[in-house]
């Protein structure tokens, strides 16, 4: 971090890094954005998650930048209640993808729409459906759906399963897609133009802002990319390990206030404003 550095944008991920076990955005943390977005720069969400649970942490959040979802597939503009960006898979993508995943975990996710469509659905899948507020469809065949252009496939299994899983398919992908996860049960597949880093890139160049003011704030492997690209990347304690290394700063856990106690902390050292 300069010394005389103003940031004009605030990226932030959403679980692990706004909110914690409990899934509560903390008045505290609300007061800090608020006091963030006085002084005439912009806080967004980044995340992982779909469109609907993001954009109601944002409100929630009182954040009013533009909304970045699906781990940088989607970014939806607040204001204009219109979407900026969104890149979605090939049929060719989507089939391998599929046929990939299903071998490996027991529950595959196609990300279509507001909806999510699933061959088998369980316990696990009708909670997270109702946890995240979105409606999950049934299908007979993922495969037959391939030609829909999905926002993102999602395999869902055990952590240990999961982990070596994002390498192997990354590679039999051979760079035509976006794999990581977001949390260590998801396996999750978007299109090469998603990724945190590309989106919060494409926001930064519509605000004319330089990278330089922009601060990345996160703790999955998900955000790693943004992080590196950020002026100011910060990861949070007990993160991912390779987003631990790649931040130019480690802050507390959200029980802790980690993001409450930085965004206080350079509030009150006057590191943000307007863009120039």
């Amino acid at each position: 971090m300069q010394a005389n550095q103003t940031y004009s944008l605030v990226t932030l991920d959403i679980d692990g890094t706004m909110i914690g076990e409990d899934r509560l955005v903390k008045p505290e943390l609300v007061e800090a954005i608020q006091r963030v977005q006085s002084t005439g720069a912009m806080v967004s969400v980044s995340t992982g998650r779909t469109f609907k649970p993001a954009l109601r942490i944002a409100e929630q959040a009182g954040t009013a930048g533009p909304v970045i979802c699906f781990q940088g597939a989607m970014t939806y503009d607040q204001l204009t209640k219109k979407t900026i960006r969104h890149e979605r898979l090939d049929q060719d993508v989507t089939s391998k993808a599929i046929i990939a995943l299903v071998s490996v975990v027991p529950e595959v996710m196609m990300f279509l729409g507001d909806d999510v469509w699933v061959e088998k659905r369980s316990e696990w899948t009708n909670a997270y459906g109702e946890r995240m507020g979105i409606a999950i469809r049934d299908t007979d065949s993922l495969i037959s759906m391939s030609d829909k252009k999905p926002t993102a496939i999602v395999g869902v299994g055990e952590p240990s399963i999961v982990e070596p899983l994002v390498g192997k398919l990354h590679s039999q992908l051979n760079g035509s897609a976006l794999v990581t996860h977001s949390l260590p049960m998801f396996c999750e597949v978007e299109a090469i133009g998603a990724g945190k880093d590309l989106a919060v890139e494409h926001l930064a160049n519509l605000l004319d802002i330089d990278r330089d003011g922009v601060v990345a704030v996160g703790d999955g492997k998900g955000d790693q990319s943004m992080i590196e690209w950020a002026g100011l990347g910060v990861a949070i304690e007990g993160g991912h390990p390779d987003v631990i290394r790649s931040a130019d700063q480690v802050i507390g856990i959200p029980e802790q206030s980690g993001l409450v106690n930085f965004l206080n902390d350079l509030l009150n050292t006057g590191k943000f404003g307007p863009s120039d």
